[in-house]
């Protein structure tokens, strides 16, 4: 570690002033060994260990036959008051190595050690968290953008770390506090931006800011319609509360609250009431976080306060099984749910006005309907292109030509094979016409992964990143799912999407995201992260990467796929169809295997992603493509320039991005580009 900090450019940069920096290593250089345990006195205290020499003076003397340290020759040493620091990363060792800097510095200012200071905390906290200790309240003025954005997403992740338990009105008071905190000190701090690129940091950190508190307040109504059928939920809270501030507790009140809470539950059974199967699963997910959250508080007394267990233990074990019980009852009994059918589809829809607040923090100023608009629109390009290559196929329907298309797979255990192959097609394409950069590191270190057949449920195609995770069939599937996963899988399929994935797409997009502004990795969007991937596949289709009418069929799925998760998405969350029509959808009208639709709509609508996520895809592509009009075709920068300069924004809006290329100015009309048409 102490190794990767030292390599940090602007770390490098500050001590190569003073210093030349040179590594023993014990093992590997000869006499190493004896240098190190000749400068060490002889005392070990592990590694990483660094001194401090005078270049003006011998640093070792043989002393009948043994290398000794001469006195002289040393400035400072790793060693401070309780041991060797090593890679210093608690307060007490980086101000142990900031010291050693002090006095063995030439040049280097006291401005320039505190800079070093404040990196090696930033790091630190960054490889250990909260051990590191929080970053100084510094004034916003005299920091980089870059530092406040860091201290912002620590403070963050710590109060998200204490204020973990669900239904809080007291957390949700200190997080709109504390967000408005914030606020203030962006504002204050956009007086100050120096240049472009922290004017967008703080740009984003505002809209970050916004965003946060207009989503509390939606979580908040939805939490409010389900908590007359949990009132017995108040003070369980409370407890989880008090615990969080460090509040004493008496074990006896305690026992009290938990059987109180025991038998309201017990009442609100014998209730008959009939709620919807969406309410009835968003009451199930409360309830079992609660519980979560009870037990965390439990566990920190229970057998280490002897009066605490004899008093709780029996309450809580009798509560703790009841809310399970009761999770499950509000599903089956009040929700209509069947709990033996894991195929079972439930979302829960946001609303027009979330879904609008949404847009709004992704920077894409449209209304849902004009957005299923231009969907539509784009879904209509798809289907006049598959009736041309149906025609090339001399199939008599498209769906004909898919599923003529679909029966080109490879053999079970030949797909990575595959994979790999076209794979390196995508790079050689891509290289040959200088269309980007791709770092050599970046084209060895991807690798395969085979899916589960669990996870082939949620994701019937491959998923991408530094690890390509393939979705084929398994031996121990049964027929019908063998068939539709390599019909899906097949190589027309996988040639449109390997490249999504791996290069140009999503590795590599996500290999640059570690290297360049990571201060803005906490922004992260669908709209830019598969935007980019999205607009990879339209890009290479006006290149003419598909070499033949199969080719074509394949990529025209994928491009009419991402056209119906706009449709399908937002058609959902504003209310409009269900869970089933979603599926049917995509059936008739995309042509996907009924298995993998199904698949498609839980991943989408109960697998964790954000309510936008599946419309990004192919309105993130579209605005890097309006956005490649802009400043290549209709501007001066070339291909590569735009593509590589693209990468080294991080996963931030679209529109920030045209702003940070000099597209539009940082200001409130960033966000308000209507890049279509």
């Amino acid at each position: 570690m102490l190794e990767e900090f030292l390599g940090k450019k602007e770390i490098h940069a500050l001590l190569s002033k003073d210093f030349v920096e040179v590594m023993i290593s014990e093992d590997k250089m000869p006499g190493g060994k004896e240098t190190s345990n000749a400068l060490r006195k002889g005392i070990r205290g592990g590694v990483p260990w660094f001194v401090f020499l005078n270049p003006e003076e011998a640093v070792l003397k043989e002393i009948d036959g043994t290398w000794k340290r001469r006195k002289a020759s040393v400035l400072a040493t790793a060693d401070g008051p309780d041991g060797n620091v090593g890679c210093p990363m608690i307060p007490v060792e980086r101000n142990h190595f900031l010291e050693c800097l002090r006095t063995a510095r030439i040049q280097l200012t006291d401005a320039e050690i505190d800079r070093i200071g404040l990196i090696l905390h930033k790091f630190a906290i960054e490889t250990i968290g909260e051990e590191a200790g929080p970053l100084p309240d510094l004034i916003a003025e005299v920091i980089s953008s870059a530092d406040l954005l860091i201290q912002f997403q620590a403070d963050k992740e710590a109060l998200g770390r204490l204020w973990s338990m669900p239904l809080s009105f007291r957390k949700a008071e200190v997080m709109r506090s504390f967000h408005q905190k914030w606020l203030a000190l962006v504002k204050s701090a956009k007086n100050s931006a120096v240049d472009r690129a922290e004017a967008i940091d703080l740009a984003l950190l505002e809209n970050h800011l916004r965003h946060q508190m207009k989503e509390a307040q939606h979580s908040l109504k939805k939490d409010r319609e389900i908590l007359p059928l949990m009132e017995f939920s108040n003070p369980l809270v409370k407890l989880c509360e008090d615990h969080a501030l460090r509040q004493e507790l008496d074990s006896r009140l305690a026992a009290e609250t938990l059987n109180s809470a025991l038998e309201n539950l017990t009442k609100n059974k014998e209730e008959e009431r009939e709620i919807t199967p969406v309410l009835a699963r968003r009451l199930a997910a409360r309830l079992n976080s609660l519980r979560s959250s009870l037990g965390t508080w439990y566990r920190f007394r229970a057998e280490y306060d002897p009066l605490f267990t004899w008093w709780c233990k029996k309450p809580w074990d009798a509560l703790s099984e009841a809310l399970t019980d009761y999770a499950k009852f509000v599903q089956k009994d009040w929700g209509g749910i069947d709990l033996e059918d894991k195929d079972l589809l439930i979302g829960d829809p946001i609303g027009r006005q979330a879904l609008i607040d949404g847009l709004e923090h992704e920077m894409v100023p449209y209304t849902p309907e004009e957005l299923i608009s231009i969907a539509e629109r784009e879904f209509d390009w798809c289907e006049k292109e598959m009736q041309r290559a149906m025609v090339d196929l001399q199939c008599d329907s498209w769906k004909d030509a898919l599923n003529l298309v679909k029966k080109r797979h490879v053999e079970p255990g030949e797909q990575p094979k595959m994979i790999r192959e076209l794979a390196d097609e995508a790079v050689n394409f891509l290289e040959e016409r200088n269309l980007l950069t791709i770092p050599a590191l970046a084209k060895d270190v991807w690798r395969m992964g085979m899916m589960s057949p669990a996870r082939q449920k949620v994701s019937p195609y491959f998923t991408g990143g530094e690890v390509i995770s393939i979705s084929y069939p398994t031996a121990g599937m049964d027929h019908e799912d063998k068939i539709m996963s390599m019909r899906g899988n097949n190589r027309h399929f996988s040639r449109a999407t390997v490249h999504h994935e791996l290069i140009p797409g999503h590795h590599l997009q996500g290999y640059m995201a570690k290297r360049w502004n990571t201060q803005r990795r906490q922004f992260y969007t669908p709209f830019l992260v598969e935007g980019w991937a999205l607009y990879w596949e339209l890009k290479l289709w006006d290149l003419d990467f598909q070499q033949s009418a199969e080719d074509r069929v394949g990529m025209l799925f994928w491009r009419s796929h991402r056209c119906a998760r706009i449709l399908f998405s937002l058609n959902f969350h504003l209310g409009n169809w269900s869970p089933q029509e979603c599926v049917d959808f995509l059936v008739k009208r995309v042509g996907h295997e009924r298995n993998n639709a199904e698949a498609e709509i839980r991943r989408s609508i109960q697998g964790g992603y954000g309510p936008l996520y599946q419309a990004a895809y192919m309105l993130g592509g579209l605005q890097l493509r309006a956005l490649h009009k802009e400043m290549v075709l209709n501007g001066t920068m070339s291909e590569r320039e735009f593509h590589d300069a693209v990468l080294k924004q991080n996963s931030i809006p679209v529109a920030a991005i045209r702003a940070a290329l000099g597209g539009s100015e940082v200001d409130d009309k960033m966000g308000l580009w209507r890049f279509d048409g």
